[in-house]
């Protein structure tokens, strides 16, 4: 049987042999070819091809293989012209045409691509396939309008293609049609709500248009739908951040460090924030972390300015110089340096570096301000008045060097004349600056002008806490002699800065001042402090006792100034929590509801604080019977209430009202400030005992007391540092 098939087989192939001997050696040839090729031998694969191809021209996919084994080799001319060849044999098939066009793309001929595209779809107008290329060819080219007239074809083709969905808002957004692509990016996650990229593109246009709280939105909704995506937290804080909300962007940083610990952008954003909010020791230690992966001058600069503003200029002379020798003509780094001596009080120094800073960059009119100040402080006046004067000859305007150049002259007693038109159009320029209200004060103080001097010195401390301003107002009510007033106004600047000059003055004016006088002015002294704060916020442990509970916990603090104090109330006390607002001696609680239900204990406590929070609270003690023991002044009223303050810095010791007692037993200072550190609290009438400790106090950036969030904070550590401004030279 087998023998007679091979027989007729032969017998066939003969009869035909003479009219195919061609098609089958091309057979042949596309076999080996094929066998080839799968071995990996890719020149004898393209040699059998062309055996192909000579021995029948209209092999069209044989001429596709080849037109890759020519591209592969680098025989480029080849590939080209057998791409025309499959032109010329097929140019009416839409495959061929799509075939063509990947071809042109894959060879960098884009617009050769385009064509077949276009070509395809002249011949099947529903191609998706050309539709998508083309949409995919206009966006390359940045003619988006075109790109999205195609995935708008694609859609109506596609209708639940969530990734043409995708595509078509990436092309709308880049059109600057904001609403539309956040439309296709709903759809897109309507369609495939795992689609990670629709719900950070939407964040990210919001980001991009500062809708910062939509943005916040979209990337929360992300963090719920993918936990695992660190980075996003990042973006999460960005916005935070932007939005002004410090806590919540630090709690996303924190997390982002915790959790992709070889990731230097979070300590990077983490030290922005605690510069914007005064800790300069945590954003040196956050930026030397960076510093240790990104060895760049920036980075430098920036850790030399920190370390300036904690006075360790040692270390940040250190980072200034390391810097300057990777870059050594950078007018900023020079000028940094410079400033950096001129706080360090080596002013031949700051001389130095401010002069070679004018070498490098002759325009920078801050830099003839600072060398003008450095000479001052070297005593060398006639160096500084032409600084001073250089800087005005740039800039007319500039208010610094009128109020210091003004100044000079005045504390000189020389030029007054002079002196009294620079401070004056300093103040015209920037008539809220107590520094420069101070400076024309001091002015009229050595022209003799009292009256006139007093005035611009206490608007001047009333705009500004500064011990000189305090220090000028009190010799100029000496010289009015108001007695009193230039006591109080020495005990301010003694309880900013402790001058020896300043305390001897103020020793000289009590010893002038009669017993009963000497309380009232005391009370002054005390509301002084408490009406010269800033607004703060602080976490107070707190230890509660009484015949009905007994617990420890945590209660953030936020103090506005000129409006309130708001105190979070936690779940322990009252389930889910609460705030509690006092302005002005009035309460209000957060829910409203939640008055009814806080034990009596806390309303009392509350109560308490509300009488204290008070502008009249001093008030009521003005008159009082006062009694002095010891270091202690104890102002008695007719309602059992009580005072006690110390002699010695007129700081409050025991307030007792309404049967609590408060006993303030250390202070931490704070801008400037002194603010109660340990409150111990007591109530026989409620058997009630507690005490209430903050470790640390932060400036509160909010501006508004309803604003502050109600989300309970950390346990503070450590202690925070005070906040200096670079406040170099006069003011």
């Amino acid at each position: 049987m087998k023998k007679s098939i091979v027989l007729v087989l032969g017998f066939v192939f003969f009869i035909q042999s003479s009219a195919f001997a061609s098609n089958y050696n091309a057979y042949k040839s596309y076999l080996k070819g094929v066998l080839a090729l799968k071995a990996g031998k890719i020149e004898e694969a393209r040699k059998e091809y062309e055996k192909v191809v000579s021995l029948d021209p209209q092999a069209l996919a044989v001429y596709k293989d080849l037109i890759y084994l020519y591209w592969q080799s680098g025989n480029k001319d080849k590939a080209f012209k057998a791409a025309e060849k499959i032109a010329e044999i097929d140019e009416n098939n839409p495959q061929t045409s799509i075939f063509l066009g990947t071809f042109y793309l894959i060879a960098n001929e884009p617009d050769n691509a385009r064509k077949y595209w276009e070509r395809t779809l002249q011949l099947d107008p529903d191609n998706e396939t050309a539709t998508v290329y083309l949409a995919a060819y206009y966006y390359s080219d940045n003619k988006l309008q075109e790109s999205a007239e195609y995935w708008n074809k694609f859609l109506t083709q596609q209708p639940d293609s969530a990734a043409g969905y995708l595509q078509l808002a990436l092309v709308q957004e880049r059109l600057g049609k904001t609403d539309e692509a956040l439309e296709s990016f709903d759809k897109v996650i309507s369609l495939k709500p795992e689609a990670r990229e629709a719900y950070l593109s939407k964040a990210r246009i919001y980001e991009v248009n500062k809708q910062y709280d939509s943005a916040i939105k979209e990337y929360e909704e992300y963090v719920k739908v993918f936990p695992d995506n660190l980075y996003v937290l990042m973006y999460l804080g960005r916005c935070y951040f932007e939005k002004g909300d410090n806590e919540k962007a630090k709690e996303a940083f924190l997390k982002t460090k915790k959790g992709v610990p070889e990731d230097i952008t979070s300590s990077y954003w983490l030290g922005i924030i605690y510069e914007r909010t005064g800790n300069m020791e945590k954003a040196a230690a956050e930026f030397e972390r960076v510093y240790e992966k990104e060895k760049s001058v920036a980075i430098l600069a920036r850790l030399g300015y920190y370390y300036s503003i904690l006075k360790n200029y040692a270390k940040a002379e250190e980072k200034f110089k390391t810097a300057l020798e990777k870059e050594p003509q950078n007018h900023e780094l020079v000028y940094l340096t410079a400033l950096n001596y001129l706080d360090w009080e080596k002013y031949d120094k700051a001389e130095q570096y401010l002069i070679k800073t004018l070498e490098i960059k002759p325009d920078l009119v801050d830099a003839y301000f600072f060398l003008g100040s450095a000479y001052e402080k070297s005593k060398d006046f006639d160096n500084a008045e032409k600084a001073f004067l250089k800087a005005l000859e740039m800039n007319p305007d500039h208010t610094r060097a009128l109020n210091y150049l003004g100044y000079m002259y005045a504390d000189r007693n020389v030029k007054l004349k002079e002196a009294e038109q620079y401070l004056v159009r300093a103040i015209t320029l920037e008539p809220k600056n107590g520094a420069f209200q101070d400076s024309l004060g001091w002015l009229y103080y050595r022209q003799g002008n009292y009256e006139a001097a007093s005035q611009l010195l206490l608007s001047a401390a009333n705009l500004t806490r500064d011990p000189l301003i305090y220090d000028h107002l009190g010799d100029v009510y000496v010289e009015l002699d108001r007695i009193g007033e230039a006591w109080v106004a020495y005990a301010l600047s003694y309880d900013i800065k402790n001058d020896k000059d300043v305390k001897k003055k103020l020793d000289i004016m009590q010893a002038k001042i009669p017993k009963d006088g000497l309380y009232e002015q005391m009370l002054l002294r005390s509301q002084s402090n408490y009406l010269k704060l800033f607004s703060f916020k602080t976490a107070l442990v707190s230890k509660l006792s009484s015949g009905v509970f007994s617990l420890k916990t945590y209660i953030p603090f936020n103090y506005v100034k000129s409006e309130g104090i708001s105190i979070e109330i936690p779940g322990r006390f009252i389930m889910g929590g609460a705030v509690v607002y006092i302005e002005n001696g009035e309460i209000s609680y957060e829910p409203k509801a939640v008055e009814n239900y806080i034990p009596v204990e806390m309303t009392e406590i509350i109560g308490f604080a509300a009488s204290v929070f008070n502008s009249n609270f001093y008030k009521q003690f003005s008159g009082a019977k006062t009694v002095q023991k010891g270091k202690k002044l104890i102002y008695s009223t007719d309602d059992g209430s009580e005072l006690v303050l110390n002699l010695e810095n007129a700081l409050i010791e025991k307030i007792s009202k309404n049967g609590i007692t408060a006993e303030l037993s250390a202070y931490k200072d704070f801008m400037a400030s002194k603010l109660p550190s340990k409150i111990e609290v007591s109530s026989k009438r409620l058997k009630l005992k507690g005490t209430f400790e903050a470790n640390k106090f932060t400036l509160s950036d909010r501006k508004h007391l309803r604003d502050v969030s109600a989300q309970t904070q950390e346990a503070p550590q450590g202690t925070e540092n005070e906040i200096d401004d670079k406040n170099t030279g006069k003011n």
